[in-house]
């Protein structure tokens, strides 16, 4: 996709307002610089609001848009044939459920922000949670619709859920597409009752794979990731805006994958209960925190 000059806009750093940065990538013309006050990496010029949102068309969500690596209509077939068996997104739900007070684990209420075509939603929803989804795209909603879980068609800032709604909020590969990730997190935070949970997952710029690979990098998508995170700067952002115990991982698919194949975790559990198992879990967490490409995160309000 060719771009014009008028369709981009110098941005400052989203977390401390700072106009002062070093180019460090890069990219299809595009830049992702740091911020030499904070350290946040952002893309910068990036594309106008409006020209960002056509970007989320059907083809999109099929694999064919800047995003290569995602398929969400693939996914929902395979999760629809039931040939996804436990996944990571069963994983997540479980650990999620972990983390909330005893008492709210049954019907917990959970809004998927940036849900795509549902198929978390549906896991969700097989472990318990009461769950609805908000989705920009109409095309991306209308399979979560089918699923029988409603779905609005909002940004964060559109979007008028009272305080207090939820007691968790989920947003997976999101946060980097957010064009003001500190006000839609204190949003965020508005919206989830005392003890709730917010989860997301990232890319992590601190990994060994962005410094070996520099704007080569997979998570280098600069038309959609206008801010990519590090352990640090991420921890930051929900330290700032009021959260008060933060879990920031680095794990990925493939470790689920292994662990799930050595038995070492199984299906409703967020934490082996044997104690060799338990120690290979911790582990293997341990090395992958440093080697990993993806961030995995947990707040608690």
């Amino acid at each position: 996709m060719q771009f014009q000059k008028e369709d981009f806009e110098s941005v400052v750093c989203d977390f401390c307002g700072a106009d002062d940065y070093t180019k460090r990538y890069e990219k299809r013309g595009f830049w992702m610089v740091q911020c030499n006050k904070c350290g946040l990496v952002y893309t910068n010029p990036r594309l106008k609001q409006e020209k960002i949102a056509a970007l989320y068309d059907a083809d999109y969500f099929q694999g064919h848009g800047f995003d290569r690596s995602i398929d969400y209509v693939k996914d929902v077939k395979d999760h629809t044939k039931g040939t996804d068996g436990y996944t990571l997104e069963d994983w997540d739900c479980d650990t999620i459920l972990s983390l909330l007070p005893q008492e709210r684990r049954t019907n917990a209420r959970l809004l998927e922000i940036g849900c795509g075509t549902g198929v978390f939603l549906d896991k969700a929803r097989k472990h318990g949670f009461e769950c609805q989804g908000l989705e920009l795209s109409e095309y991306a909603a209308n399979f979560v619709r089918q699923m029988g879980i409603p779905v609005e068609t909002k940004s964060i800032e559109d979007a008028n859920y009272p305080p207090e709604s939820f007691d968790a909020i989920v947003m997976r590969e999101v946060i980097e597409h957010l064009p003001h990730p500190l006000d839609s997190l204190k949003t965020i935070h508005s919206w989830l009752r005392p003890g709730g949970v917010l989860f997301m997952a990232t890319g992590n710029y601190d990994c060994p794979e962005r410094k070996l690979r520099g704007s080569d990098w997979f998570y280098f998508m600069p038309e959609g990731h206008l801010n990519i995170f590090s352990n640090s700067t991420m921890r930051k952002y929900l330290q700032k805006v009021g959260f008060r115990k933060v879990d920031v991982t680095n794990q990925g698919d493939k470790l689920m994958d292994m662990l799930k194949d050595w038995k070492i975790l199984t299906p409703n559990v967020s934490k082996p209960r044997n104690i060799f198992k338990r120690s290979v879990f911790i582990m293997m967490r341990s090395i992958n925190h440093f080697i990993s490409s993806g961030m995995r995160i947990y707040a608690v309000k």
